[in-house]
């Protein structure tokens, strides 16, 4: 998802009769809207695929692996929040070094 208004990274102005594609990610993520109204569906939901009508002041989460098209009626300010990576364990018998999630040590 990209557009030349953006403010900050994760936040974008939609524009009316704009219709945006918030591509499939492999992390959930948070569709908040701050300004406005935004209509929102899943891609690939058919033709009785549920219509989501979002204002200013709510969201919505967007599961792993799904993608979306958003308008804004008649514009809006949204922002697209990713859930923050898990991080790393500590190896209890090593102090200060770091494994993969699958046990893989790395080297220091």
């Amino acid at each position: 998802m990209s557009n030349s208004h953006q403010s900050a990274p994760w936040e974008w102005a939609v524009g009316p009769a704009t219709a945006m594609r918030v591509p499939a990610a492999n992390q959930p993520r948070w569709l908040v809207v701050s300004e406005g109204r935004v209509w929102l569906t899943r891609s690939g939901s058919g033709p009785y695929g549920e219509d989501v009508w979002l204002q200013a002041g709510e969201r919505l989460e967007l599961p792993c692996g799904s993608e979306w098209v958003i308008e804004g009626w008649p514009s809006a300010q949204v922002e697209l929040l990713e859930a923050p990576c898990r991080t790393p364990a500590r190896t209890p018998a090593r102090p200060g070094r770091w494994h993969a999630p699958w046990g893989a040590a790395h080297a220091a």
